[in-house]
């Protein structure tokens, strides 16, 4: 860890290895931090072609997606705060969100986001900051999976231009755009009918702006939270 991260002026209290895009990767963090083997991440190839849409899973959970961090990002992460102020009481629409204090881990953020909002998996911590920079277990399973992808990871004091975010949807089908690095949640202006889920329009519509904020960088994955239909367990 450099000096710079450790000034009172820095909104991280540590740094960790950025995390690979690989479902495999994540997958395996997100069981070694106690969710069921009955929920997977997959790949999502693509938000257009309804047949590869058809091949993953119904419904989906969250999404989970990877983008640069161009300036049309800067551009929009900024302007959340007014959404943010504007989303009305978060006890209402049962929203969990994590401030982001430890550089280069929003993998994790995107996962605890996904998973923490996913009443079944019964994974809501109680001091969230606290046990996320002090926890010991955590900081040795995050860098297990880290070390574990198909490239070689880079120190983990550097600036990576990735960057993970998670929609998710409310209890009364609001869509969420949770980014640790944001103020807060941000409500969007879609929302979800009863019988649709992540991977319905109205969500990947949420997919597409980030996609157009891109400034012509189409480095994005996109990860969507679903029933592991290969558990045997």
């Amino acid at each position: 860890m450099t000096d710079a991260m450790t000034t009172a002026t820095s909104p991280y209290a540590k740094c960790f290895i950025p995390l690979e895009s690989d479902p495999s990767v994540l997958n395996d963090l997100m069981y070694d931090l106690g969710v069921s083997k009955s929920l997977a991440l997959v790949d999502v190839v693509s938000i257009e072609d309804p047949a590869l849409l058809g091949v993953i899973p119904r419904p989906a959970l969250a999404l989970i997606l990877v983008l640069p961090t161009s300036d049309g990002y800067e551009r929009h992460r900024r302007s959340t705060k007014k959404m943010v102020e504007g989303a009305g009481d978060l006890k209402t629409e049962a929203i969990i969100w994590l401030r982001q204090t430890i550089d280069n881990a929003c993998g994790l953020y995107a996962i605890l986001h996904a998973i923490c909002n996913f009443e079944s998996t019964g994974y809501i911590p109680g001091n969230r900051e606290a046990l996320l920079n002090d926890s010991v277990d955590l900081e040795t399973m995050y860098t297990k999976a880290a070390v574990r992808g198909s490239t070689l990871p880079p120190p983990a004091e550097d600036e990576v231009d990735l960057h993970y975010i998670c929609f998710l949807r409310s209890p009364n089908g609001s869509i969420y755009e949770m980014d640790g690095d944001a103020i807060g949640p941000v409500k969007t202006d879609l929302s979800l009918k009863h019988n649709e889920d992540l991977l319905d329009a109205s969500a990947l519509e949420c997919v597409k702006r980030c996609i157009a904020r891109g400034d012509a960088d189409m480095n994005f994955s996109l990860l969507a939270l679903v029933a592991n239909l290969g558990d045997s367990d």
